[in-house]
């Protein structure tokens, strides 16, 4: 009788433990970084991230950080997808036309602050888009935006965008690129890790960016001038992206775990960091000497009134890739940020 229990309990134990999820065992996700060192976004938000992911999971997700970026800032889509990386920070607009329904977060002039754009752009994108396989072999552990992309220039003092005809510009979006050249302005699609090359040969007059990153990416003594619009003259979409077939490997509980700390939660930490970035980085050009210029309500109208053409060539864009209900969402959007007290 002993013998017969002991097989029968030695046979359940083995089905148990033949039935546990490969997850069970430690999954350990390779993170490619391009950010520079010492950059506040790096610092601040993502590594303790990372270590929250480890921390919520109680070890079973770790994070190794690779030596040194995999492949190029621009590439960083790629990599994850194909496993060269498992996890990384991705601007959606370095790869042009690729993500057509989610570029309403590029859009000028939705709202002044990072800390109430970024969740609600998460938030809209779960309820809406999730289930439109947006980013193939890629699952956003959040996917948010960031300050408004202002214009920081070389040589010339804007105080109106009639100072901008035939300047050459870094744009870092196809809707940055549509903006500039509704301003006037000569575009060049680049990453913000090309953009110190390019200032300091001369080759554009200036970028349309965070503020955050002149100081951030040692480019405060290459620039000399803002030109700063309220709710911006664009944005740009990230994706904190992390490979599909990693993230399968994860168990439900743990996956959960992680999304408690991600999502908008994650998005409103990275917008809170820009938002305050910015402000100490307009504070150092000023400090700097820069020509300080401002938009009044009334060049901001007759910003709006020219780039009119932007929303709607992101909803037919959007409506052809397969968004129902474009207007719509943008106004959901729209409305979000409006009432949340952070926009303010």
């Amino acid at each position: 009788m002993f013998k017969r229990t002991a097989l029968v309990l030695a046979t359940a134990l083995a089905f148990a433990l033949q039935s546990l999820p490969a997850s069970a065992e430690t999954v350990t996700i390779r993170y490619s970084n391009w950010l520079p060192a010492n950059f506040f976004l790096w610092d601040d938000i993502i590594e303790p991230w990372l270590a929250e992911i480890e921390e919520v999971t109680e070890g079973r997700v770790k994070v190794d950080v690779a030596p040194k970026v995999v492949g190029t800032a621009a590439s960083q889509y790629d990599v994850v997808r194909d496993g060269l990386a498992d996890l990384s920070w991705m601007v959606a607009g370095y790869t042009p036309g690729r993500f057509p329904m989610v570029e309403f977060g590029d859009l000028p002039l939705i709202g002044p602050n990072a800390e109430g754009l970024a969740p609600n752009f998460d938030r809209i994108y779960r309820k809406h888009l999730a289930d439109k396989k947006v980013f193939e072999g890629v699952y956003p552990l959040s996917l948010l935006v960031i300050t408004p992309l202002q214009m920081v220039t070389k040589g010339t003092e804007v105080n109106s965008i009639d100072d901008l005809s035939g300047l050459k510009f870094r744009s870092s979006s196809p809707t940055l690129t549509e903006v500039l050249k509704l301003l006037d302005v000569v575009p060049i699609l680049k990453s913000a890790a090309e953009a110190y090359e390019m200032l300091a040969t001369g080759t554009i007059d200036g970028q349309i960016t965070n503020l955050n990153t002149i100081p951030g990416f040692n480019q405060l003594d290459l620039m000399d001038g803002v030109y700063h619009v309220p709710g911006g003259l664009a944005n740009a979409v990230i994706i904190m992206g992390l490979n599909a077939d990693k993230w399968a490997q994860i168990s439900e509980q743990d996956q959960k775990a992680i999304m408690e700390i991600s999502g908008d939660v994650f998005a409103k930490k990275v917008g809170a960091g820009y938002d305050e970035a910015d402000a100490k980085a307009l504070e150092t050009m000023a400090e700097a000497g820069y020509h300080m210029g401002r938009a009044t309500p009334e060049q901001i109208e007759q910003i709006r009134e020219k780039l009119k053409p932007i929303e709607a060539a992101w909803i037919e864009k959007a409506e052809a890739a397969g968004l129902d209900n474009a207007a719509g969402i943008l106004d959901e959007y729209k409305e979000a940020v409006a009432s949340d007290p952070a926009s303010q």
